[in-house]
């Protein structure tokens, strides 16, 4: 069993919409049995509250019930008991390796690394007031997160903008080797032989009115053709 512990600023908006969201999507997958899931925050100030509201409305919505949440502070055995310590931003992540004086079995993840967007942060909606942006970029990264465990991985294709960025978005998300070239017949080559290590993917694809939509639907039936595309 793999034990997530996904941390934002005070647990109540951010971490304890992923733990309940991550929780939701390996239970769909029907591999809720191999995790088990917390969340927790790197400051006191909100210890014992719920959901805030804006997010709890938003997770409801989803059919998502946190109505047992009590927000609480990481603790000194959190590190030990946990496999991965999921942050939200640079800022959780530089409290939490404070925290715990460093970080010496490199548990501390950011979320978004997993969704192929390394270094990006999920802004905290409490001071952004970005509820459903915030809601779209968690599930994009437990998605991803799910998948690295070994679930279906999400690859977000929609903001590239031409051919070098998809196969650059493509070669970090799958950790395809760096002379994969950029062009279908080395994707191909790629996903159906021994480099490639099996995992399927659903990829996200740009809007119908960008220039490179037509293009990436032949990269999507490639993945379908090479038996590598989760549908």
């Amino acid at each position: 069993m793999t034990k997530i512990l996904f941390i934002c600023w005070g647990n109540i908006c951010r971490s304890p919409a992923a733990a309940l969201i991550f929780t939701e999507m390996a239970r769909r997958e029907g591999v809720g049995d191999a995790f088990f899931v917390a969340s927790a925050g790197v400051s006191d100030e909100e210890d014992g509250n719920g959901v805030y509201p804006p997010m709890r409305r938003l997770l409801e919505a989803r059919g998502l019930d946190c109505a047992g949440h009590s927000a609480r502070m990481l603790r000194r055995g959190d590190y030990d008991a946990f496999d991965l310590l999921v942050c939200m931003d640079e800022a959780t992540i530089g409290r939490t390796r404070r925290f715990f004086c460093g970080d010496p079995e490199s548990k501390v993840k950011n979320l978004l690394d997993y969704a192929g967007r390394p270094g990006e942060e999920i802004d905290d909606p409490w001071y952004t007031r970005e509820f459903d942006r915030a809601m779209h970029e968690i599930e994009l990264g437990c998605r991803a997160l799910l998948g690295a465990l070994g679930g279906a991985a999400d690859i977000d294709l929609s903001a590239c903008g031409d051919r070098e960025e998809l196969y650059a978005v493509l070669r970090e998300a799958m950790d395809l080797p760096a002379w994969c070239g950029s062009n279908l017949d080395a994707l191909w080559d790629m996903l159906t032989g021994p480099e490639y290590r099996g995992r399927r993917c659903r990829l996200i694809l740009p809007p119908e009115d960008s220039p490179l939509a037509s293009y990436a639907r032949l990269v999507e039936e490639t993945f379908r053709e090479a038996g590598a595309l989760a549908e």
